[in-house]
């Protein structure tokens, strides 16, 4: 027991007498370090994988190559995600970790336990399936936030963008007061229109975020662009887009009917409690006064 106290007063011992050091000699601490190391950032987890995966997912990305129109669209989803893995790599890290998870079920047959060895190369296969669905999910979730400001730009739009054509001071002006996710494809947007064509920067932003409503306002873009009147085709874009939101949040209302049935069946039923117990009462109470 007294060995044991030892190592741990000498282990005390010596972390004090490093902190007291690092204190009076001004030694690097944990951030610094990670600074310095990480002059960008500390990578995350899922960079971390593919970084120690890297030799598996070069082998199963000569395998299974992703074709050209898949590649640029992962690199602009992983783009607006902040994903700094190259797509090929990133699907390939993917595939790995659900063949090494299959692998890892095949012991299981010596074991003399083959189903679950089956269920565990399923859930595999499914673990994969989850990785490409998140993905799906985050950019819908952006591309969703995106479509809930689109009337508010549009609506500014049109009150603004009358005989004033100039759609970089719009952006930029606008941009002050858009929303996180708005404001980053606007800082795109804005990059691309003052360093390039703006009816290339347009048509880039469309194929970046796949919306119907943005589509339609990028039209409308290209004819301002072109020097048409737009005045009317803003107005009546606007209307429509107001209108599919509408639409849009009676549908997500309907969607979550469970919790506001099952709040309404609970205040039913208080209310028939509320009003049967006094009149209960008063039955039982008139019956005991007749005798019964």
């Amino acid at each position: 027991m007294s060995f044991f106290l030892k190592i741990a007063f000498v282990a005390l011992m010596s972390i004090g007498l490093y902190n007291i050091a690092a204190y009076l000699l001004y030694l690097p601490g944990r951030h610094i370090r990670d600074l310095i190391r990480y002059p960008h950032g500390k990578p995350s987890f899922e960079e971390q994988t593919a970084k120690t995966m890297r030799p598996v997912t070069a082998i199963i990305a000569r395998i299974l190559p992703l074709s050209e129109y898949k590649r640029q669209r992962y690199e602009a989803d992983f783009v607006r995600l902040g994903i700094t893995i190259p797509p090929q790599e990133y699907m390939a890290g993917q595939i790995a970790k659900s063949l090494l998870l299959a692998a890892l079920g095949l012991a299981f047959i010596p074991l003399g336990i083959p189903w679950l060895s089956v269920l565990t190369c399923l859930v595999g296969v499914l673990a994969y399936f989850q990785s490409t669905s998140k993905l799906r999910k985050r950019i819908e979730k952006l591309n969703q936030a995106i479509d809930a400001e689109l009337p508010r730009l549009v609506g500014t739009m049109e009150c603004t963008l009358g005989n004033n054509r100039d759609l970089i001071g719009f952006f930029s002006r606008y941009r002050r007061v858009a929303g996180k996710i708005m404001g980053q494809e606007l800082d795109v947007l804005l990059t691309d229109l003052q360093t390039g064509n703006q009816e290339l920067a347009l048509r880039r932003m469309e194929g970046r975020i796949q919306s119907s409503n943005l589509s339609a306002l990028i039209m409308v873009l290209l004819g301002v662009d072109q020097g048409t009147d737009q005045r009317t085709s803003l107005a009546v874009l606007s209307r429509d887009i107001r209108t599919k939101e509408r639409e849009l949040t009676r549908r997500r209302m309907e969607k979550r009917p469970g919790r506001i049935k099952t709040a309404c069946l609970v205040l039913t039923v208080e209310m028939i409690l509320m009003f049967m117990v006094p009149l209960v009462m008063m039955i039982i109470s008139t019956l005991a006064g007749v005798g019964f």
